[in-house]
């Protein structure tokens, strides 16, 4: 071999490593991340058996997350969740096969990263948030005191904590999976129907699945 040719060697072998290297560094979380959550329910407990109902909902929305450090970012986030058809008790009677109401929520979040969320591929989690839960009435929620006529949107005030996991592609760096668990505290409204945290608080169990993608390093 050359001198040439062992530096031309040389040089490739650095070349390599570099981009070797590069690729892993890239790899977690970036500066900007947008998220999106299709897949996931909400199941919402604690509530009065005699006025109030324990339901279901299908849960689907996004977030925007701001990285602070490599341990801390900030995030907001919306998400609207569906009221299919199921059989509740309301009155301590059973009521068959019944919508109930549309439910979104709005808060704002600070995420806590104990390994960081740089420089690997799984990334762990705790989380905190305030915001508003709004209970959207249907024509079938009449019955409940959700009348599309009187009652559209009815809000309360509302706290979250919970973790999750962020899983980074190698492969694809910019993009990655999410998997998160809330539980949800909505405050009583005095103001509100019978149906839901009128006399006191409600708590949900809310568990998503998603995708991210890295906008901006």
């Amino acid at each position: 071999m050359t001198r040439t040719e062992g530096f031309l060697a040389v040089v490739i072998v650095f070349a390599v490593i570099s981009v070797a290297s590069a690729q892993e560094a890239a790899t977690g979380a970036g500066k900007v991340e947008i998220g999106g959550f299709p897949m996931g329910g909400t199941f919402f407990v604690g509530g009065d058996d005699d006025k109030e109902v324990n339901f279901n909902v299908y849960t689907a929305g996004a977030n925007l997350t701001y990285y602070l450090t490599t341990r801390a970012a900030i995030e907001g986030e919306l998400s609207i969740s569906f009221g299919l058809a199921q059989d509740v008790v309301f009155r301590k009677s059973e009521v068959l096969h019944v919508q109930m109401p549309n439910v979104w929520s709005y808060f704002g979040n600070a995420l806590w990263f104990p390994a960081g969320a740089s420089g690997g591929p799984v990334a762990y989690y705790i989380t905190a948030g305030v915001g508003a839960v709004s209970l959207q009435s249907r024509q079938p929620t009449k019955p409940f005191g959700y009348d599309v006529d009187t009652v559209g949107f009815e809000t309360f005030l509302a706290e979250n904590i919970g973790g999750g996991v962020k899983i980074f592609r190698a492969a694809a760096p910019d993009w990655g999976f999410r998997a998160d668990y809330r539980y949800v505290i909505v405050n009583a409204n005095g103001d509100a129907p019978a149906f839901f945290a009128r006399a006191k608080s409600r708590g949900g169990h809310r568990v998503n699945f998603g995708v991210l993608f890295t906008w901006k390093r």
